[in-house]
């Protein structure tokens, strides 16, 4: 329910750049994984690789993202940001870390680290306990307090 609450509210915030929930965390995607194949972005986005590739197509288009051919494999394009990808997802970020000071205003440093703690404890338990250990897109990451 937060999870949702909170991308809802993300998309509402990011709808004056004509940005949908599914161009954003491409971007966010590319721009965490600069050089990553399309297969690669689906994984991470969990969708389909023919849904990433109509994805990467539109980012493309849309002169945000370019596709280069991978020296490891001729199958395979490496996706990047252009320049104005690059200026996007830093919009991206600042909006992200507005909308966090929002979600997280009121709550004191410690409950923070350790309502942070906590999540991370989930994460561990739900990976621990995954068959092959996998893990989708990279929930450990470490993660950083809001000032």
């Amino acid at each position: 329910m937060i999870s949702r609450q909170l991308r809802v509210h993300f998309d509402c915030s990011v709808a004056r750049l004509g940005v949908t929930r599914s161009q954003w965390t491409a971007i966010a995607a590319i721009a965490r994984n600069p050089g990553a194949s399309q297969r690669i972005i689906a994984s991470m986005l969990e969708i389909s690789e023919a849904s990433a590739g109509r994805l990467i197509d539109r980012l493309c288009a849309d002169g945000l993202a370019t596709r280069s051919a991978r020296t490891d494999d001729r199958r395979a394009n490496s996706v990047f940001l252009t320049e104005a990808g690059g200026s996007l997802a830093s919009r991206l970020g600042e909006i992200a870390c507005e909308n966090e000071a929002t979600a997280f205003s009121g709550l004191r440093s410690d409950d923070l680290c350790r309502l942070i703690a906590s999540l991370d404890t989930i994460t561990a338990n739900v990976f621990k306990s995954r068959p092959n250990g996998s893990l989708i897109a990279q929930a450990s990451e470490p993660h950083e307090l809001p000032d």
